[in-house]
């Protein structure tokens, strides 16, 4: 009996443990399948979570390229807009016309209305053009044998030009002048003035030197025996003209009537002709040049003495220039504080070994020939 009881509870025993064993198991089992299926259930949210995010992104870049295209779209249409403008606003500036002109210089004939624009070919004085636009901007389109391109407007003329002709004026040979040293040519303008010009002719007779000087019309008729005394101590009188207009301004007619008074002035004072002009402002435009049959004389060394009228600025202006050889320096004879610089500048350039020449002198030595209807700005 003791026997069976012992095994009883033992199978018991065996019994439990294994439904324990059972249960155990169960337990792992469910809490695998539990994390398996939490896993699951993150990465699900997560994707859920993502993808409308991806699909914000897709759609910002969707909407960035349509925005891309649409401002690419505008830019061109905002482009196409100021290229007709230009193009309009080009075709504004020119008047279309169709018209034989004549170049009065040797100019160049660009592509563009630009004088830094490429140069596409090259006219002389009296060669034929055919202007088919002429610009407010200063410039005029012209056909030139096979060539289509910009000339400054102020280079060419309806009318031919006349022949340049050469001017030989009579220069004192009595005058010792070397032509292998250093010679530079004084100017005044708008005497002459009773009270600087004399000042100015005591210094240069003092020093025996002489200078070019451009009266006006009006000055010289008011002091007549100034004018004389220029030209008694050797000194070379020109014209400024008879009543200091811009000619720039003025038609050709009205250049001629100024012009016209200057010579009888002139000739009525000295007893001769006239010979050499010197256009105020220094402004010599195709009009102008056509227009005056002289040659038209004006500088490249500008003292600004009309500006400053101060004695010490006057000769500064002058001492910026290195080498004064050939140069033509422009004074007025009309400021007392022109008169004090030329006292103390001319023994100066004398002590630098320039000999004070005229225009027709100057030009003579650095074998310039004058002729009418042209400017010159020196003779380096």
């Amino acid at each position: 009996m003791r026997e069976k009881v012992v095994i009883f509870v033992s199978i018991l025993l065996a019994i439990m443990v294994f439904f324990t064993v059972c249960a155990t198991t169960m337990i792992v089992i469910d809490k695998e399948k539990v994390v398996q299926t939490a896993t699951s259930t993150l990465n699900d949210y997560n994707t859920e979570k993502e993808k409308p995010i991806n699909e914000n992104i897709e759609t910002n870049n969707i909407k960035k390229n349509e925005n891309k295209k649409t401002t690419q779209t505008e830019n061109k249409i905002i482009n196409d807009k100021a290229k007709e403008e230009t193009k309009n606003k080009k075709e504004e500036i020119y008047k279309a016309v169709d018209e034989k002109v004549y170049a009065i210089t040797t100019v160049h004939i660009r592509e563009k209305d630009d004088t830094k624009s490429t140069i596409l070919a090259t006219v002389n004085l009296g060669d034929v053009l055919q202007r088919v636009a002429v610009g407010s901007n200063g410039w005029s389109k012209i056909k030139y044998n096979n060539v289509v391109g910009y000339i400054s407007t102020q280079y060419i003329s309806k009318e031919k030009p006349p022949e340049k002709e050469k001017v030989d004026i009579k220069i004192n040979t009595e005058r010792k002048i070397d032509p292998s040293k250093p010679m530079v040519a004084l100017t005044f303008d708008d005497g002459p003035n009773p009270n600087s010009t004399p000042r100015i002719l005591d210094a240069l007779e003092k020093n025996k030197c002489v200078a070019t000087f451009f009266d006006l019309g009006t000055c010289m008729s008011k002091y007549p025996d100034i004018t004389k005394r220029e030209e008694a101590i050797g000194c070379e009188v020109g014209s400024h003209t008879y009543g200091h207009k811009n000619l720039d301004n003025l038609s050709k007619e009205q250049i001629l009537e100024d012009i016209k008074n200057a010579e009888i002035v002139y000739k009525n004072t000295l007893g001769h002709d006239l010979t050499l002009v010197r256009p105020p402002y220094g402004n010599a435009n195709s009009t102008v040049k056509l227009a005056l049959n002289y040659p038209l004389i004006n500088w490249d060394v500008d003292t600004e003495d009309w500006k400053s009228k101060n004695k010490d600025s006057i000769i500064d202006q002058v001492n910026k220039t290195e080498n004064l050889d050939g140069r033509i320096i422009l004074m007025h004879s009309i400021y007392n504080s022109t008169a004090d610089a030329v006292e103390e500048l001319i023994p100066q350039l004398l002590n630098e070994g320039y000999q004070l020449v005229t225009i027709s002198e100057l030009a003579k030595y650095k074998n310039i020939e004058l002729k009418t209807h042209t400017a010159y700005w020196g003779f380096k």
